[in-house]
């Protein structure tokens, strides 16, 4: 009966002191031997006392309930309860500080919290073995041989959970990977989610995977996040012989760049890896910080590839010898590569649709002054070119040679002046004619053009655009009241900016059609 009722009261004492002391942890929660921001002093100090509180607090309520049970009796029991709590409440103090300490500094503990519980409870199992037999004077042999015996007999039936356990203590010991990490175990990338003293587990593809601790020991960890998220991508890329490299380089270079998660620094670059039957291979290398987003980062950059490829007219051939086929026929019969008339036709209707046809070579009922087959002429010069989001047509600043009328899809515009503090932004949708005035003036691009969405354009060269002009006579005086009234237009813009605009001399009405002659004089004597 004095022992149920020492047990009773004990496990009351500990019942009441987790209930007393359970909004200390809820308010002040633990930092567990992650690294983290440095705290006040006053957080600090109450997370450092937090660790120890259970134990004092079962100390406080020990005291009133050892006199209640002993009363004027001997009290051996009741004080080895009382030094054991003691030590207790000093082992868990400085736990806390070498914890809270460390996560002070910004450091993550050195000891995980399994391994910390079980240096703990051995201490503490310890302690309690010399309570009882220095302090109390009972043998210990028959007790320490029972617990060796039991222990060996759970260590042996649950060998495999103490090998898993075994195992995460060594994963966090070594830091092979935290929660967090995108890592490589056996050939299965995935993102580390959750790690315990059993099982590690690991999202991929969209499915949780579990995995015991000694199997993620026992493999080839390729951790991605550390030392830091940095990581490089490496895409081969396969291009004809008849390519010339230098063009095929740079070419890789400015699709990678246009990319925004691609890393400025260190900057991408591509080499030539080997001479195959059927082509030159390349490796175009570049690096971005989100692995999580690899493959849709490759997919963005080999897309930009591909229509950079494509307007520049540089092929992936297939690994056979069709492009050389191709060669022989157009270099033997160069009429039969020439538009088919469906495609001209298309072009004629784009242009007439369009502003250049409706507008601007239109007569004053609204007609178009030059008739389909005239167009036609023209169209057998004019390149149909795409465009994919986020790519930039033209940028403020740089030469023009050539301009577009936009067939499908939305252009966004961007004007920089020094005197604004925000740029003129504007839209272009099907129908629009841009990029004219740096033919009409000489001039240099008066505005950044990118892609809002996917676009199809015509494209106008100086030989397609000569050819236009050479059409009428009043072609010309078109395309110079066309670039007076851009730059009236611009004029009047900047003048919501500033106090006063002033138009270029370049672009002074009796300057255009000398810029204009020039240009059809060049083409004539071609």
């Amino acid at each position: 009966v004095p022992h149920i009722q020492n047990a009773t009261v004990a496990l009351a004492i500990l019942f009441f002191a987790y209930l007393l002391t359970a909004p200390l942890r809820r308010r002040y929660p633990r930092s567990d031997g992650v690294s983290s921001a440095g705290r006040r002093l006053r957080p600090f100090l109450i997370a450092v006392m937090s660790y120890p509180a259970f134990s004092t607090v079962v100390l406080l309520l020990s005291s009133p309930g050892i006199h209640w049970l002993y009363r004027s009796q001997e009290r051996p029991y009741g004080q080895a309860w009382l030094l054991f709590w003691g030590i207790c409440v000093v082992v868990r103090l400085v736990e806390g500080l070498l914890v809270e300490g460390f996560a002070q500094m910004g450091r993550s503990s050195p000891l995980d919290g399994l391994t910390r519980a079980l240096l703990r409870l051995s201490l503490m199992t310890a302690v309690a073995f010399l309570l009882i037999r220095y302090h109390l004077g009972h043998e210990i042999g028959v007790l320490s041989t029972s617990t060796a015996i039991v222990t060996g007999v759970i260590g042996y039936a649950m060998k495999g959970v103490l090998g898993n356990l075994l195992a995460g203590m060594s994963l966090y010991a070594c830091r092979s990977m935290a929660v967090g990490d995108w890592v490589e175990i056996d050939g299965l990338v995935a993102q580390v989610i959750h790690v315990n003293w059993r099982e590690t587990r690991v999202r991929s593809a969209g499915h949780i995977r579990i995995i015991p601790n000694a199997r993620v020991a026992a493999a080839t960890i390729r951790n991605f996040s550390i030392p830091n998220t940095l990581r490089r991508h490496d895409l081969i890329v396969s291009v004809g012989y008849g390519e010339a490299p230098d063009d095929v380089i740079a070419t890789l270079l400015e699709a990678a760049g246009t990319v925004p998660e691609v890393e400025k620094q260190p900057a991408p670059d591509a080499y030539i890896t080997g001479f195959k039957d059927y082509c030159i291979q390349y490796v175009l290398r570049f690096w971005s910080r989100h692995y999580e987003f690899s493959t849709i980062i490759q997919g963005h950059v080999m897309r930009m590839v591909w229509y950079k490829f494509n307007r520049r007219g540089i092929q992936i051939p297939f690994p056979m010898s069709g492009r050389m086929l191709h060669d022989f026929i157009e270099a033997v019969h160069p009429q039969e590569f020439d538009k088919p008339p469906p495609e001209v036709d298309r072009i004629v209707d784009d242009m007439l649709r369009s502003d250049l046809g409706r507008k601007l070579l239109a007569d004053s009922r609204g007609v178009c002054i030059l008739s389909r087959d005239e167009l036609r002429t023209v169209a057998h010069h004019v390149k149909r070119t795409r465009f994919t989001y986020g790519e930039t047509l033209m940028c403020q600043g740089e030469d023009g040679e050539s301009f577009y009328i936009l067939i499908r899809g939305t252009v966004h515009g961007s004007i920089m002046n020094p005197d604004a503090p925000q740029p003129v932004e504007f839209d272009l949708h099907p129908g629009a004619l841009f990029g004219e005035m740096s033919m009409l003036t000489g001039q240099a691009r008066n505005a950044t053009m990118t892609a809002s969405t996917d676009c199809e354009l015509l494209e106008f060269d100086r030989a397609a655009f000569a050819r236009l002009l050479a059409m009428r006579r009043e072609i010309p005086q078109m395309f110079s009241d066309l670039a007076t009234a851009r730059a009236a237009q611009n004029a009047a813009s900047l003048a919501r900016i500033r106090a006063s605009a002033v138009l270029p001399p370049e672009l002074a009405c009796d300057r255009i059609p000398h810029h204009l002659k020039r240009i059809l004089g060049e083409w004539k004597e071609r």
